[in-house]
């Protein structure tokens, strides 16, 4: 029962196991895209020449967007088009409720248009917490490197609350 539900061994033994390796293209078309969904008129969004005048290889990537995971039929989420990977931490949580705890990006690079980026990411931290009835506070950690150069361009904690 959800009412009586503690975090198992075996769930916490589900902490830092790391998933696959996943590809995330970001194109002219997405940059743009995103920086229209945003609301962005800087030029250096939408302008190749213009982003290459300012010192950038191509046009610049929002920030909150890291690209789109690369589709795979079969392998990817067909309506939201994440990544299903092997390995990674499973996790069997009882609740049917689910709340965004927010996303925490931290950045260490530019990413531009012709980015090619792989993302890993694991499980980091498990919480019980309780308010009237039992919640989950789930915590991913993803690290996108940019398969070019092999340097991270970027960390993300994502949290999500099961009730």
């Amino acid at each position: 029962m959800a009412e009586d539900f503690q975090i198992t061994d075996e769930m916490r033994a589900q902490i830092g196991k790391e998933s696959e390796p996943w590809e995330y293209e970001v194109t002219t078309t997405s940059v743009r895209m995103y920086a229209r969904g945003i609301g962005s008129e800087d030029p250096v969004h939408y302008d190749v020449d213009f982003a290459k005048s300012q010192g950038f290889r191509s046009i610049v990537a929002p920030l909150g967007y890291i690209g789109t995971p690369v589709y795979v039929p079969g392998k990817n989420d067909p309506t939201f088009g994440f990544p299903r990977r092997e390995g990674g931490p499973r996790l069997n949580i009882p609740f049917r409720g689910l709340l965004d705890g927010g996303t925490e990006t931290e950045y260490f690079d530019v990413i531009c248009a012709g980015d090619v980026l792989v993302e890993t990411s694991h499980l980091a931290d498990l919480k019980l917490r309780e308010s009237g009835r039992p919640m989950l506070f789930v915590t991913n950690e993803a690290v996108y490197t940019n398969k070019a150069t092999g340097k991270v361009v970027a960390k993300q904690r994502l949290t999500s609350i099961h009730m």
